[in-house]
């Protein structure tokens, strides 16, 4: 009988071998518009939530808000992006955003802490529909409007009091009508020229500055706090709101690398060295990236060891000569760049550590 079955379950294993590699060659092969559906919905929610979790086999993105409480309970919001198709290469996205609540249930066995749990307990519809609104925003290439507070519909104020008389509003005929303005003679000259620049860009321009210095900032003092995932919010804010400046890339690389995510870590490396374009960092930024001395030992010490069990983990061994590079050890880093850049040429963010380095040098 044993026999009989050895052959059974080699089949099963080979099976389920090919079933795993095709997967792989489905996930590597995924068409340009399911990505860029993906990656719309990752940045739309990432202003606005910590995202926990990026399915790319499945096109899932989670996201969730921090845990509040009133005087009777906890509450969070949770937050699912789904892409789907629609057509023949063509993806969109449907967003639903849950409102959820603790609740705890008395142990059977005594003597402990009761067990506690999360239950829906509605559908914030309007934040569906102000999130959904924002990624066809973002797809279409307009604006975005500024970051959502995430709510809950059943904390929000309802005026429950009847009307009186006097809210309601005064009909149009009792109003006295408004004498007309007296037309005035405008000089020819006074007319604006016909190339110049809209009044909204710069304030719009200065508007997302502010945000992101005050993203930044309340990121930092987070991040001093070791509150990693309001860190992880703030800094992801910042990233979205000025995706052109490396820093905010980079403040979320070293809380990843805080997490020990280091894919993740690394991505942020990678999307900070193509926004840098090679403009090297100012001073201020790398102590501040840096941190104290005892965190840059301890991050040193994971990655060394991490990259000791696995060599082949190529964004371990990059952010480890990133992280050297933070430390000022600059042979330990160009050591542990240079076999990246052999291996992998086409590393942006390699080639941009390499480009750091040698500026430091001379």
């Amino acid at each position: 009988m044993q026999k009989a079955l050895i052959p059974l379950l080699v089949i099963a294993l080979f099976g389920c071998d090919r079933i795993l590699q095709r997967t792989v060659r489905r996930l590597d092969q995924a068409p340009a518009s399911y990505m860029v559906a993906l990656d719309a919905a990752v940045a739309v929610l990432s202003r606005h939530f910590t995202v926990t979790h990026v399915d790319k086999t499945h096109g899932v993105v989670l996201a969730s808000s921090l845990v509040r409480a009133n005087i009777a309970t906890k509450y969070r919001t949770r937050v699912v992006a789904r892409v789907y198709q629609v057509a023949e290469s063509l993806y969109d996205a449907e967003i639903r955003v849950t409102n959820e609540m603790e609740v705890s249930q008395p142990s059977l066995l005594g003597g402990g802490q009761p067990p506690h749990d999360w239950r829906a307990v509605g559908f914030d519809h309007v934040l569906e529909a102000n999130l959904m609104s924002e990624y066809q925003a973002y797809r279409a290439g307009r604006p975005a409007g500024p970051p959502i507070t995430p709510t809950h519909v059943m904390f929000r104020p309802t005026r429950t009091a009847p009307m009186r008389h006097r809210d309601l509003p005064r009909p149009e005929a009792s109003r006295p009508a408004a004498p007309p303005p007296a037309a005035r003679a405008v000089p020819a000259q006074a007319s604006p020229p016909a190339a110049a620049p809209k009044p909204q860009e710069a304030p719009a321009k200065e508007r997302r500055q502010h945000l992101f210095v005050q993203y930044i900032s309340l990121g930092d003092k987070y991040l001093e706090r070791r509150d990693m995932d309001k860190a992880l919010l703030e800094y992801q804010r910042a990233a979205v709101s000025c995706p052109a400046s490396p820093v905010g890339h980079l403040s979320l690389a070293g809380v990843w690398t805080e997490l020990r995510r280091y894919s993740a870590a690394a991505t942020s490396l990678r999307q900070a060295a193509a926004a840098a374009h090679g403009r090297p960092l100012p001073r201020t930024d790398l102590g501040r990236l840096r941190g104290p001395d005892a965190d840059v030992v301890q991050r040193l010490l994971l990655l060394k060891g991490w990259c000791k069990q696995r060599p082949d983990d190529h964004d371990a061994r990059l952010l480890l000569a990133y992280h050297y590079y933070l430390g000022g050890r600059a042979d330990e880093a160009r050591a542990a760049i240079e076999p990246l850049i052999r291996a992998t040429p086409d590393d942006v963010a390699a080639q941009y550590l390499a480009q750091q380095m040698e500026a430091v040098q001379s």
